[in-house]
């Protein structure tokens, strides 16, 4: 018997719930409780789910029907709820970002190794079928030798206040340039920002990660009234280019586009057209939490594990210090 518990059903735990549900009906778990401290919340969602609801989260570390979360909660609980979880003998998926602390990530880690739990950070995009196929076709060398990779997440909304576009929307270029590369790290990582608002969080910024031979640059902006939503990836190749629009999982754009080289001197353009890939639509939040309950079950290493959240924290906190020094930061 399996069963799972979702902590935290506000904004994005109600989608962790009704996944969940999804995957209670399909019989991939057995069971779902949701969880939270909001007794309203916890009761409208219960009933909604038609599951049963808690009010608190100890009463799931309790409960041996439980074996699995999904930490749902402001970051800033993270830590606290991650460890108690794991130290009663629970698997744990705690949502992105996996702390806003080095030093926290770094214990959840340690947590999860001492007491041989499953950790995954639910780093949603590297499920996104789009960008599964793009991962697929570089390690191909289907667009050869990468150059250049471009992130734009703008949108127009209020400024959050628990944090800043570089923990709340950057974070996912900080850790999908470096899976697209096949690296922990980029070689050092340059960001600015703004905060036209005065705020202790920053609305706007521009991150620069050095690969080396291939550059990565986001954009990350709630200040862009241009665009109702922008989620945009491109990666440029010396044989070809890619794009994925994140809101259509189903596609995948290939650009047959090349510079022409003699002894390394562009001397020409080759254009064959552009190709869109149809993808099986698949709803990436269904296939992490699939992920992660096929990790419980089997015990295999996440792909989006512990020390990928870990890397994750330290380079957002290297962005954070980068742009209030404005200097590059080298990574380990």
């Amino acid at each position: 018997m399996l069963g799972v518990a979702v902590v935290g059903t506000g904004h994005w735990g109600k989608n962790h719930a009704r996944v969940y549900k999804e995957l209670l009906s399909e019989g991939v778990i057995d069971s779902l409780k949701v969880c939270d401290l909001d007794e309203h919340r916890a009761r409208q969602w219960g009933e909604t789910l038609e599951v049963e609801y808690v009010t608190s989260y100890r009463d799931l570390i309790e409960d041996d029907d439980i074996q699995a979360v999904s930490i749902v909660t402001p970051s800033k609980t993270h830590y606290q709820l991650g460890k108690e979880f794991m130290e009663a003998g629970k698997e744990v998926l705690v949502e992105k970002p996996m702390t806003m602390d080095i030093d926290e990530a770094r214990g959840l880690v340690e947590v999860a190794a001492s007491n041989n739990r499953i950790l995954m950070v639910g780093h949603i995009f590297r499920y996104h079928p789009a960008v599964s196929e793009l991962k697929r076709r570089i390690d191909a060398g289907e667009l050869g030798e990468i150059q250049n990779l471009i992130g734009n997440r703008s949108l127009f909304r209020l400024p959050r206040t628990d944090m800043g576009v570089i923990y709340a929307l950057g974070i996912h270029e900080l850790d999908l340039f470096c899976y697209l590369m096949g690296a922990d790290y980029p070689k050092s990582l340059t960001a600015a920002e703004s905060r036209s608002y005065g705020q202790n969080t920053e609305e706007t910024a521009m991150i620069f990660m050095d690969f080396g031979h291939a550059k990565g640059y986001a954009f990350e902006s709630w200040l862009v009234a241009a665009y109702s939503k922008m989620r945009d990836l491109i990666v440029v190749g010396s044989k070809g280019s890619a794009r994925v629009d994140y809101l259509t999982p189903q596609e995948l754009h290939i650009f047959d586009s090349r510079i022409i080289t003699e002894e390394g001197i562009p001397v020409g353009v080759e254009n064959d057209g552009k190709r869109t890939i149809s993808l099986p639509d698949a709803e990436p939040l269904k296939e992490e939490l699939k992920h992660f309950i096929s990790c419980v079950v089997s015990r295999q290493n996440p792909l989006t594990d512990g020390p990928v959240g870990l890397r994750s924290v330290v380079m957002a906190e290297a962005a954070l210090r980068s742009a209030r020094t404005g200097c590059a930061v080298e990574l380990p």
